[in-house]
């Protein structure tokens, strides 16, 4: 587990252990928040080796966020609630689609909506890579936690998800810029290094380029 930001953790589920595949514990006062559990055993393992390094246990997680429905952020999920006892919440758009998909319930969350953790998590609706894929806005550490809503290519730039693992890859291009319309510094994402300093520079450049 690596300390990004102040109460910010990325735990790193990745095989060739390079951040390619992420997700995040967030240490609140309000209580710990699991944003995307991972696919295999191995990550769940991983939550509950950071959660011990900050000396918490399961029960001291009081919500599960999810960016997105795609199996490598989901399929945990049954395992995590058995063992947490803790709401799982997605934007609305996508939260049906994950019950169906891993048969939890899964409360529906507005674009905008405020969720009252670590000084509040803005929704931010980013559709394209899914129908309700989202990023979660922190507004104490003007961070984005991204999830697939950016990627990293192989040279280490940002670049938009690949067309492959799309719904919608031009509207998954286009909507990038909804980013643009929050004051972040840092950029954390699921695919990739996440980025701590500057990263609304990147993320215009980005825009720019792919617009």
């Amino acid at each position: 587990m690596k300390k990004v930001l102040k109460n910010v953790y990325s735990l790193d589920h990745s095989e060739a252990g390079d951040h390619s595949l992420e997700s995040w514990i967030l240490d609140c006062n309000e209580g710990v928040v699991i944003i995307d559990g991972g696919m295999t055993p191995k990550a769940v393992q991983n939550i509950e080796d950071g959660l011990k390094e900050l000396g918490k246990k399961w029960t001291d997680v009081s919500l599960i966020l999810i960016t997105h429905k795609h199996g490598d952020h989901i399929k945990n999920l049954p395992r995590l609630v058995e063992l947490t006892g803790a709401p799982v919440k997605a934007e609305e758009h996508e939260a049906l689609l994950i019950k169906d998909a891993v048969g939890v319930e899964v409360g529906g969350l507005k674009h905008n909506e405020l969720v009252p953790y670590c000084g509040g998590i803005q929704v931010i609706h980013v559709p394209g890579h899914s129908e309700g894929n989202a990023c979660y806005y922190l507004n104490e550490q003007k961070a984005i936690i991204a999830g697939d809503t950016i990627f990293e290519d192989e040279e280490g730039e940002l670049c938009p998800p690949p067309e492959r693992y799309c719904l919608d890859v031009k509207q998954a291009t286009k909507e990038i810029k909804r980013l643009l319309e929050y004051d972040f510094d840092s950029l954390l994402i699921t695919h990739g290094e996440d980025i701590e300093k500057r990263a609304k520079e990147k993320v215009e450049q980005l825009v720019e380029k792919t617009s």
